[in-house]
C-alpha cells in the first residue's frame, strides 16, 4: 500500500515536470503583451525548480556522505529563495494583468504596495543568506537531517505579507475580472497559506510547497484561457480607442436580434465635427490622442448593456437605451476633452461636438449590418444639412434612402450609355452684356426626365463614379466645342468640373490633355475647375496637378472659394488663374459678408487673378459687385444652365440685354 509520503514526494516530482512542460509550451506561444510571456515562462520556471529541490531534499535526508551533505544545504537554501522570487515574479504577472505593465515609477498604479513587495523580497533574501551561516530559519544535525530553526516562523512570514499585499490589488481592482479569474490569482494567497498552516503544525510534510505548485499552474491555464479570450476580444476592439469596431458591435447586435428587448435601444451613428482643424492645429499624433481621450470620457455615459464603438477615423457608433438617448445627445453638443501634448508635454484642453443620425430600432428581425445602415443614412442626413446637428430616421428618409439605391444601382448603365450631358451656364461681363465664358454642368437624361445633379452628385462622390463622370462631361464638352467650332462659331472659354477624388491618379493632368487633344480644339478654350474643401493633406495633390495643368497650357479656377477654412492658404501655395466666389457671399445677406467680399476683390487685384460671382440672381447685387470691379457675373439674373440646343443659339447671340 502507497502511504502518505509516498504519495507526498510523488506530487512534487509530477508538479515540477508539468510546470516545466507549461513553460515549454508557453514559450513558443504567441503573446501580444510580451513582459507577460516572460514573467509566466519565469514564474513556471522557478516552481519547477523549487519542486525539483524540494524533492531532493527528501530523497537526501538522512544521507551523511559529504556530496549529500552539500546537495541538502544546496536544494535547501534553493527552495527557500526560490519562494521569494516566486512572490515577486506573482507581483509581476498580477501588475501586468491589472495595468498591462511592471515598474516602480510614479505613475504605477499601487506604486507603494510594490516597493513594499520589492522590499519584503530584498529583506526575505537578506535573512535566508544569513541563516546559512547562524541557523536562524533552520539547521542539519549530525545526520543531516533538516531542524527548525528560533525564526523558522519568519521564514513562512515573510513571503505570506508579500503576497497578501499582491492579493490586495487583485481585491482592489476586480472589477477588471470575473469572480473565476479572481479567485485562481488569489488562489496564490489561499492555497500556500492554508498548507503552510498545516505544515507547521504537522512537521515532515510539504504541503506549502505543493499547494504553490498547484496555484502556479491554475494561474497559467487560467492565463491561456484569458490569452484566448484577449485574442478574442482583440479581433472586436478598435486598437486606438479601445472601443468596440465594426465587428464588435455589429455582433453585438445579432446576438440581439429577435430578442423583444432589442427595440428599447436606438443606434446613435456620429462624427465630430471639424476634426481636421485638431488634426491641422496639433498633429495627426495628438489628433490620435484626443480620440483616445474623447472615447474614455464617452465611455462614462455609456452603461453596461449598452456599446460604444469607432467605426473609423472621427465616426463613431453608440448603441444605447432610448431612455439614456437624451443624456447622451447633450453631451455630444459639446465636451471638453483633455489630452498630454506628445511635443509640450503640457495638459491641453479642446471642446468637441458632434452631428448624429438616429435609427429608433423598432423591429426585431433586421441583421446588424442593415440597422447601422439605417443609423449612417441619418448621420449622411445630418451632413448634408447645415441647420440639424441631429436627424432622425423617419419614413420620408427611408424612402429617399431607397432612391439614392435605385439610382446607384442605375449610375453604372447610365454612364456606360452617355446619359449624362453638359448644360452651359453663360458667364457676362456686366458691363457690356456679352457672353464671355461658361461653366459646363452635369444633367442626367434618365428614364424619360433630366435630373438635377443635387439628385446623383452625392451618391456618386465616394466612389470612382464621380471620375467618370468628371471625364464623360469633359468630352462631351470638347465634341460640343469642336463641333461649334466647324460651324464657324465663336466659342468662349467654358470651364469644366474636376473632382479633388481624381487627384489620386497621377497621371490625371496628362489624361485630361489627352481628351482635349484627341477633340482637336484650342487648350485655352478650357478651364478646368476644382472645388474648395477643408481636406490639407490633399493640398499638395492639388498644387501638383495645377503646375501640370499650367505646363500644359490650361487655366485652372477654384470654386466655392472663401466656403473652407483653408482658403488663404490655398493662395499662398496654389497659382490659380481665377477665383469662383462663393455664392454666400455674393447673396450679400450683411455687412460682414460686403467686408470679406471686398477683401476678395481687393486680393483677387493684387494677385492679378480673375474673379467670378457666381449665384447671382438680383440686380442690388449686380451693381455691389460693379463697384467692386467684379464684372464677370454667372447666375439666373442673366441666364440657367443652357442644353447643348440652347447654348447653339445663344452663341449665335452671345449679348444681353443689360
Amino acid at each position: 500500500m502507497i502511504d502518505a509520503f509516498t504519495i507526498q514526494i510523488s506530487f512534487l516530482i509530477y508538479e515540477a515536470v508539468f510546470c516545466l512542460i507549461a513553460a515549454a509550451c508557453y514559450a513558443v506561444s504567441s503573446d501580444k503583451i510580451k513582459i507577460r510571456k516572460k514573467i509566466v515562462v519565469s514564474l513556471n520556471v522557478a516552481c519547477s525548480l523549487m519542486l525539483i529541490c524540494e524533492y531532493s531534499f527528501y530523497a537526501f535526508k538522512g544521507s551523511t556522505t559529504p556530496l549529500d551533505v552539500a546537495i541538502m544545504y544546496i536544494v535547501n537554501a534553493a527552495v527557500y529563495y526560490l519562494i521569494i522570487l516566486l512572490m515577486v515574479f506573482y507581483a509581476m504577472l498580477i501588475s501586468v494583468r491589472l495595468f498591462e505593465r511592471f515598474d516602480l515609477k510614479k505613475d504605477m498604479p499601487c506604486r507603494k504596495r510594490l516597493i513594499a513587495v520589492c522590499a519584503i523580497a530584498a529583506i526575505g533574501m537578506i535573512l535566508i543568506t544569513v541563516s546559512q551561516f547562524n541557523g536562524i530559519y533552520y539547521y542539519f544535525d549530525e545526520n543531516n537531517v533538516y531542524q527548525r530553526g528560533p525564526l523558522f516562523m519568519v521564514a513562512s512570514i515573510i513571503p505570506m505579507l508579500g503576497t497578501f499585499l499582491v492579493a490586495s490589488m487583485v481585491i482592489q481592482f476586480r472589477e477588471k475580472m470575473s469572480f473565476g479569474q479572481q479567485f485562481v490569482l488569489i488562489s496564490y494567497l489561499i492555497f500556500p497559506l492554508a498548507g503552510g498552516i498545516f505544515q507547521v503544525l504537522f512537521y515532515g510534510n510539504s504541503l506549502l510547497n505543493i499547494c504553490i505548485g498547484i496555484s502556479v499552474l491554475l494561474m497559467f491555464f487560467e492565463n491561456v484561457i484569458n490569452k484566448e479570450k484577449e485574442v478574442i476580444k482583440a479581433s472586436k476592439t478598435e486598437v486606438r480607442t479601445g472601443l468596440a469596431n465594426e465587428h464588435g458591435y455589429i455582433e453585438w447586435l445579432n446576438a440581439m436580434k429577435g430578442n423583444k428587448d432589442l427595440m428599447d435601444y436606438a443606434v446613435v451613428f456620429f462624427d465630430l465635427r471639424k476634426f481636421s482643424d485638431i488634426n491641422r492645429n496639433y498633429g495627426i499624433e495628438n489628433g490620435n490622442r484626443v480620440l483616445a481621450a474623447f472615447s474614455v470620457k464617452m465611455l462614462k455615459y455609456i452603461k453596461k448593456d449598452e456599446i460604444l464603438g469607432r467605426q473609423f477615423g472621427n465616426q463613431f457608433v453608440a448603441i444605447v437605451r432610448k431612455s439614456n438617448l437624451d443624456s447622451l445627445l447633450k453631451v455630444l453638443k459639446g465636451v471638453d476633452v483633455v489630452f498630454t501634448d506628445i511635443i509640450t508635454k503640457q495638459e491641453t484642453r479642446v471642446n468637441l461636438s458632434a452631428r448624429a443620425g438616429i435609427y429608433m430600432i423598432d423591429r426585431t428581425d433586421l441583421e446588424g449590418e442593415d440597422i447601422l445602415v439605417f443609423a449612417g443614412q441619418a448621420l449622411n442626413a445630418a451632413k448634408s444639412t447645415k441647420n440639424d446637428d441631429v436627424v432622425w430616421l423617419t419614413q420620408e428618409l427611408m424612402d429617399s434612402i431607397a432612391e439614392k439605391k435605385k439610382l446607384e444601382s442605375e449610375i453604372g448603365f447610365g454612364l456606360n450609355n452617355n446619359e449624362f450631358k453638359p448644360f452651359y451656364q453663360p458667364k457676362v461681363n456686366s458691363m457690356t452684356g456679352r457672353m464671355c465664358g461658361a461653366e459646363a454642368l452635369s444633367r442626367w437624361y434618365h428614364n424619360g426626365e433630366i435630373l438635377a445633379p443635387g439628385r446623383y452628385i452625392p451618391i456618386m462622390e465616394p466612389t470612382d463614379n464621380i471620375c467618370k463622370l468628371d471625364f464623360a462631361i469633359l468630352k462631351a464638352t470638347c465634341e460640343d466645342i469642336s463641333r461649334w467650332l466647324k460651324e464657324g462659331m465663336n466659342v468662349p472659354q467654358i470651364s469644366v468640373n474636376i473632382s479633388r477624388r481624381n487627384l489620386d491618379d497621377p497621371n490625371i493632368a496628362k489624361n485630361i490633355d489627352e481628351v482635349v487633344t484627341k477633340a482637336g480644339i484650342p487648350k485655352d478654350l478650357i478651364e478646368i475647375e476644382v472645388t474648395e474643401n477643408n481636406d490639407e493633406a490633399a493640398i499638395s495633390l492639388l498644387k501638383n496637378f495645377v503646375d501640370s495643368l499650367h505646363d500644359l497650357g490650361y487655366k485652372v479656377s477654384i470654386d466655392d472659394f472663401g466656403s473652407a477654412s483653408s482658403s488663404l492658404m490655398l493662395l499662398r501655395e496654389i497659382n490659380f488663374d481665377t477665383l469662383k466666389i462663393d455664392k454666400g457671399f455674393v447673396d450679400l445677406a450683411n455687412q460682414r459678408d460686403l467686408a470679406i467680399l471686398t477683401h476678395i476683390a481687393r486680393i483677387g487685384k493684387d494677385l492679378k487673378v480673375d474673379i467670378v460671382a457666381e449665384g447671382v440672381e438680383r440686380n442690388d447685387q449686380i451693381k455691389t459687385l460693379d463697384n467692386l470691379g467684379i464684372n464677370v457675373i454667372q447666375g439666373y439674373y442673366f441666364d440657367k444652365p443652357l442644353s447643348h440646343e440652347d447654348m447653339t443659339d445663344r452663341l449665335k447671340n452671345p449679348v444681353y440685354e443689360i
